[in-house]
């Protein structure tokens, strides 16, 4: 991909390290089983998908050029520096190449965005940025996109078709794969796990889920005694794990969590009950799980989900405009630094004091934006 970091100037020595990915690591393409991918649509079209790029000189146009964005919204802080990340980086290219962005705040409901969507296409944008709030619900509508000669570039999560320009993401199910096979041999093979999923009926959760239980399955020793959606919410984390607790106690050996907002809760329900907490398959680059984790001294693995890959659904936009070839597949990891897996050795590194709870890095955009939209600790 071809990559228009406009603040590349700044921040080239950044942008230049290398992923740090020690501790652990996902899982790579020659890992998983032929069962496995046959039983799974999206990893059949990832995994297809990494070695294609996409034509794109039927949607090549002058700019500059009019960007909607169907994001998830406001429902937590992930989702708001998502959109802080598009703003500023909107900005960073300027009017010349981005005139006007055009934004739908979904709430983090397909049942809104898909309504919103129509309304997005209605004003004829120059491409689509979509996070789609349901795999399926949102099928049609990029269809429609599509058809209507509007491009399509999903970000953070996926759809139930095929027909769009790319994908900015990273291998979902090796995610949650990676997170299952760290809890495994925490617990050399046997003991007894808890699952909390993100939000229902996104890509983003379904297929994680389905990488860990994948995982879970080759070891007979690892019980899954329950099961919940966390839908992404600390305190609905928090809710669900005290009534874990009440009902398992202490036999819980570890826990898969699907996002750090939810490891948060889960944390700070065993801190109230004044408990030893398990090995957690969840963490990431979130300031508040970091802090518990090093207050805590925790035993995690973590993956992550930047929202800072807004800029390159961006860069993704531009050039599928600018009719150049696009891989239809772009892993974050491989452009954004700090983006790999990491354990509670190297944990330390990613925390930053001067940062609110709510932070989830890495943070491209200047500091003074964080301290506006109130995200520097006082």
């Amino acid at each position: 991909m071809n990559i228009q970091y406009k603040f590349k100037s700044t921040l080239q020595v950044y942008l230049a390290l290398m992923i740090l990915t020690i501790g652990f690591t996902a899982q790579g393409a020659e890992e998983f089983t032929q069962e496995e991918i046959n039983s799974s649509p999206y990893l059949q079209s990832v995994l297809k998908r990494k070695g294609e790029q996409y034509d794109t000189s039927k949607f090549r146009k002058p700019g500059p050029y009019r960007i909607a964005i169907a994001a998830q919204g406001t429902s937590n802080s992930w989702s708001a520096l998502f959109d802080e990340h598009a703003n500023w980086y909107t900005e960073e290219l300027g009017k010349e190449v981005i005139s006007e962005l055009l934004y739908a705040d979904a709430q983090a409901s397909a049942d809104k965005q898909v309504p919103q969507v129509e309304d997005l296409l209605a004003q004829e944008p120059d491409a689509l940025i979509l996070v789609p709030m349901g795999a399926a619900a949102l099928s049609a509508p990029v269809e429609r996109a599509m058809a209507q000669g509007v491009p399509v570039i999903l970000c953070a999560s996926a759809v139930e078709t095929d027909n769009f320009v790319t994908e900015v993401g990273t291998n979902l199910y090796a995610s949650g794969a990676g997170l299952a096979n760290y809890m495994v041999q925490k617990l050399g093979g046997n003991g007894k796990v808890l699952m909390m999923t993100g939000i229902p009926g996104t890509s983003t959760s379904d297929v994680m889920e389905a990488g860990g239980k994948a995982v879970f399955k080759k070891y007979p020793g690892i019980e899954v005694i329950a099961e919940q959606p966390g839908n992404w919410s600390t305190a609905e984390a928090k809710r669900i794990m005290e009534t874990w607790l009440v009902k398992y106690g202490d036999s819980i050996d570890a826990i898969w969590s699907g996002g750090a907002q939810m490891s948060q809760g889960i944390v700070s329900a065993y801190l109230d009950k004044g408990m030893k907490i398990p090995p957690i398959g969840g963490g990431e680059f979130a300031t508040g799980f970091l802090r518990q984790a090093i207050e805590n001294d925790l035993d995690y693995g973590a993956w992550q989900y930047p929202n800072a890959m807004v800029v390159l659904c961006m860069d993704a936009a531009v050039n599928i405009l600018r009719g150049r070839l696009v891989p239809r597949f772009i892993d974050f990891v491989d452009h954004i630094p700090d983006t790999g897996t990491f354990s509670d050795l190297e944990g330390r590194k990613y925390f930053n004091k001067e940062w609110s709870d709510d932070v989830f890095g890495p943070i491209l955009f200047p500091t003074e934006r964080l301290k506006k939209l109130g995200y520097l600790r006082k």
